[in-house]
């Protein structure tokens, strides 16, 4: 369920289409593949270490943590990403403006909403565990916003602002609230599930 967690957390960042995705020169890609794939491979040797110290139930504990705060910081950088194209959609086309932030608002507030309890139930998980420092818990974290940043940097991303293709934009934006919300809701229900097992 954790590769399906982590899996699901990296696809996600490929919902939101009203990007035109252009690539860097060939060297700069592969200057820049390398240093992601270097960072992605120190992450993940800082986490096969903690695991091995871990008894079971701690690392089901710890990976279900790790997982689901790779999903929420997917999440809040797609959020940021349908941000800049709404304004800039909005810039650029005076009378879509008002639909467009209209809609935006709502998927924000719905996104919003899902990504407070997510926080909330990742707060309470590191809480409940007395395994690994708080601090060491929050540099993880940092790590891996560090290389979905990394990742993500190695594109350029350039919201394509016609008309067309701001409706386009406008048109996908159910699908794409409700992905985002469906992730979430993973998170949600791991915790559940996890609660459940410490309680028996």
């Amino acid at each position: 369920m954790v590769r399906c967690f982590l899996t699901l957390s990296l696809s996600l960042i490929m919902f939101f289409s009203a990007f035109d995705v252009s690539a860097q020169e060939e060297v700069e890609i592969s200057s820049e593949h390398q240093a992601a794939r270097e960072q992605s491979q120190a992450l993940n040797s800082r986490v096969g270490t903690i695991l091995q110290r871990l008894a079971a139930p701690e690392a089901q504990h710890f990976l279900t943590v790790y997982a689901n705060y790779a999903i929420v910081s997917t999440v809040k950088a797609v959020r940021d990403d349908v941000a800049n194209a709404v304004g800039q959609c909005g810039e650029n086309n005076p009378q879509m403006k008002r639909d467009l932030d209209s809609r935006y608002e709502q998927w924000r507030t719905t996104v919003e909403t899902g990504l407070k309890e997510a926080d909330a139930n990742i707060n309470n998980l590191i809480i409940a565990q007395g395994y690994i420092p708080v601090s060491e818990m929050k540099a993880i974290f940092s790590e891996v916003d560090a290389v979905r940043s990394v990742n993500s940097s190695r594109f350029e991303k350039t919201p394509v602002t016609s008309s067309e293709a701001c409706e386009f934009m406008m048109s996908k934006m159910n699908e794409t609230e409700q992905n985002m919300t469906h992730m979430l809701s993973i998170t949600l229900k791991s915790f559940s599930n996890l609660l459940q097992k410490t309680q028996q």
